[in-house]
């Protein structure tokens, strides 16, 4: 009786399905967006590239480059504005207290008290009104500069004597002053110009 081996069934190998991705999702070259006239894609889609840090850099540097221009630029002449009119500011602020403190103090000996008082309130009100944080506050300065309405005397640009005369702070206390001063008998030119220079000088 003969036998008969059967040979085990091959089968033809099976076609592997396509490739499948995620919903919404198809592969991209990572160096498309950067030669292609289409938007770049959005924040949502990561960029591998360092494109947007680089960029930061370069405005950094820019912004940082044009700081240091700008004030080596204007610094010296801001400067120079800055302390003149500061100057002029404490020159006559210094003038108008030291005019009210002379007034009071003359009615240290032998004056009438009440006068004497009055005037001593006087002075402590100007010290007062007359700080820094006072007359270079907000509503009369800004970032650019003064605020408040200034009509040049001479036409043109305002000068430095106008930013001060019409400063309203010191404009109040000069009329306040000069007030005290009359009331007193006292002459202006005793305070400043050749008659007080010649009575210093003098005396």
């Amino acid at each position: 009786m003969s036998q008969y081996h059967t040979s085990p069934k091959i089968t033809p190998p099976s076609t592997p399905p396509p490739p499948t991705f995620p919903t919404n999702t198809a592969p991209t070259n990572a160096f498309a967006d950067i030669f292609s006239d289409s938007p770049p894609t959005s924040p949502s889609r990561a960029d591998p590239s360092d494109i947007p840090r680089l960029r930061s850099i370069q405005i950094t540097a820019g912004y940082r480059e044009g700081v240091a221009a700008s004030k080596s630029r204007f610094i010296q002449a801001g400067f120079d504005e800055g302390y003149s009119l500061g100057a002029r500011f404490g020159l006559r602020i210094g003038r108008l207290l030291g005019v009210l403190e002379g007034l009071w103090s003359a009615y240290d000996k032998g004056g009438c008290m009440e006068e004497r008082e009055r005037l001593g309130g006087l002075v402590r009100e100007a010290m007062e009104e007359l700080k820094v944080e006072k007359v270079f506050g907000r509503g009369l300065w800004g970032a650019a500069g003064w605020e408040y309405k200034i009509v040049p005397k001479g036409g043109g640009e305002a000068t430095v004597h106008d930013v001060v005369d019409q400063h309203p702070v010191i404009a109040q206390w000069e009329i306040r002053v000069r007030k005290e001063w009359k009331s007193a008998g006292i002459r202006r030119g005793r305070f400043e110009g050749a008659e007080w220079e010649k009575g210093r000088v003098e005396g």
